[in-house]
Formats: C-alpha cells, structure tokens, sequence
C-alpha cells in the first residue's frame, strides 16, 4: 500500500502563492494609475447622497403612513 503526501490546495497549485502577489502587485499598480476625486467633491458627492437618502425615506414614508390610514378605515 503506497503512502501519498497530504494534498493542501498549495500542493495542488504550486504556482498560487506567486499568482496571489502577482495579483496583489498590479491591483496596487491600478490603484495608482485611478484619478481619485477631490476633498469637496467627496464630501459634495456624500451630501447629495445623504440628501437623497432622507428624501426618499420621507416619500416612503408618507407613503406607507398614508396607506396605513386607508387601509384602518376600510377594515
């Protein structure tokens, strides 16, 4: 009966651990090549999503508050 050696999934792919920092290297390489945006646009960006965010609340909300009250007075 032959013994084999304990298969890891590093055994399996010997080439994985240069693949990962291969991989890794040009994601970093990528990152430098983005044009990134400003200090005010990012918060000029997060206020207008913000502002979005409580506006469509307030219409759900309305929504559903009126449909809440419809629907108490038909049952």
């Amino acid at each position: 009966m032959s013994q084999h050696a304990k298969s890891t999934p590093f055994t399996r792919l010997p080439g994985f651990p240069q693949v990962v920092l291969k991989f890794v290297k040009e994601a970093k390489d990528e990152l430098k090549k983005v044009t990134w945006p400003t200090r005010e646009a990012t918060i000029r960006y997060t206020l207008i999503v913000v502002a979005a965010s409580v506006i469509v609340s307030l219409i759900i909300g309305g929504i559903d508050f009126v449909l809440e009250i419809a629907l108490e007075s038909i049952v």
